[in-house]
């Protein structure tokens, strides 16, 4: 994610998607640079706009105070996939070696993951 501010609380990176703590999709649509706010725009059943501080806390005056103490807005974990090659496991680090200067024994393989 991004850098750890104190007490526990990590800075929003804006650079990267965005969404609710909840999972609902969420945009980016401007950001004050004077008061550290920035506008989202939460789409679903109803869409809003709230305000948020750059750790993704609500700071809009419609929140109440016990939605101020929680994360509202996260960077939404960003889906990858590419292909790897494996090579053959070697019972001595001699055959490793020899085999890693060949390309002996390679095994492709497909594989996906979250970030």
């Amino acid at each position: 994610m991004a850098a750890s501010m104190g007490m526990g609380r990590e800075m929003i990176d804006w650079n990267k998607p965005i969404e609710t703590v909840d999972g609902r999709a969420a945009r980016l649509v401007e950001t004050n640079i004077e008061k550290l706010q920035h506008i989202v725009y939460v789409y679903g059943k109803s869409d809003d706009v709230f305000l948020v501080d750059p750790e993704g806390y609500r700071c809009d005056d419609r929140a109440i105070y016990s939605k101020r103490q929680e994360p509202f807005i996260r960077n939404a974990p960003v889906k990858r996939e590419g292909w790897v090659n494996i090579y053959a496991v070697h019972k001595t680090e001699a055959a490793a070696i020899q085999c890693r200067s060949q390309h002996e024994g390679v095994v492709t393989r497909f594989v996906r993951w979250e970030e």
